[in-house]
């Protein structure tokens, strides 16, 4: 792990206090008036408290692998035989020569792996692909450098279940799960609609009746954590993208750059132009194919 991933897990840990001490009065009221007042009482409001900082300070210690949540929440299942052979194969051209323990397979159509803790999530369309070594040479440079082992700390400092309240109050609906050292670069889309705005004066109005929710959402961000860290949201997104150009350099290094700019060139189509508040996860494709270009040929 990098001193930039522990200083960012650290500083974020920091900026969440103000939402454990909430936890800790809100919780240590309701351990009162339901009479628990002995030392079983107070464990249960220091755990609710400070509980996900004991997870992601774990996360960081122990090679973790993601976790059956985690494993449920992406859809993804275990690999079968020929993928485990493919795997292996793609994982026997890099110097260490062993594929991760802990792997796990979305029957996705995307050419796309990423690394969340110690597992490898695979997408299927990958199997079919002729870039699986190449991409394997990148998400090994992930996991060697422990890069999924900080995205999982950061995944688990909120309370997932109050998190996940507070995004519906807020209206969010889409699935946010961390998905660190993507091969594929993520494109922010700003909308998509039939090309006739609604009339500004029904947008306000939405707007308004939208605000209760919205408040509600913020007070239950407070107490689940993650609202004051999202201050360093732009910082993560930089860490994230010298990850990904760390691991592009350690594909190189195990001969498989020219491999990795034919796979990157295939999919520079997906890139799209991302204002810095949109926090853009993932260096532009041509940017990465640029630097792989500059890196002497091992």
């Amino acid at each position: 792990m990098t001193p930039a991933g522990i200083g960012l897990v650290a500083a974020s840990i920091l900026l969440d206090l103000p939402s454990a001490l909430a936890r800790l009065f809100l919780t240590a009221v309701i351990a009162g008036l339901a009479g628990l007042l002995d030392w079983r009482g107070d464990l249960i409001v220091l755990l609710v408290a400070f509980g996900p900082y004991l997870r992601s300070v774990g996360a960081l210690v122990v090679p973790l692998p993601a976790g059956p949540f985690l494993r449920q929440a992406a859809g993804a299942r275990k690999p079968s035989e020929r993928e485990r052979a493919a795997l292996q194969h793609a994982f026997s051209l890099l110097p260490d020569g062993v594929a991760p323990g802990s792997v796990l397979v979305v029957d996705g159509p995307d050419e796309n792996a990423w690394v969340l803790g110690c597992t490898l999530f695979v997408e299927r369309g990958l199997f079919e692909s002729p870039h699986l070594a190449a991409v394997m040479a990148h998400e090994a440079g992930h996991l060697a450098a422990g890069d999924g082992r900080v995205a999982l700390a950061a995944w688990w400092l909120p309370v997932r279940s109050a998190a996940w309240v507070a995004a519906r109050l807020m209206g969010s609906r889409h699935r946010s799960l961390p998905q660190t050292g993507t091969t594929l670069p993520q494109p922010q889309t700003a909308g998509s609609g039939a090309g006739i705005l609604p009339d500004p004066r029904f947008r306000i109005l939405g707007g308004l009746f939208r605000l209760p929710g919205i408040a509600a959402g913020v007070v239950a961000l407070v107490f689940a954590g993650g609202l004051f860290p999202m201050l360093l949201r732009q910082v993560w997104s930089a860490y994230r993208r010298s990850r990904e150009f760390a691991a592009d350099a350690f594909a190189a290094s195990a001969g498989h750059g020219p491999a990795l700019v034919e796979a990157l060139g295939t999919w520079q189509m997906l890139d799209v132009a991302t204002p810095w508040w949109l926090r853009l996860s993932h260096p532009y494709v041509e940017q990465r194919i640029d630097r792989l270009q500059r890196l002497p040929v091992e």
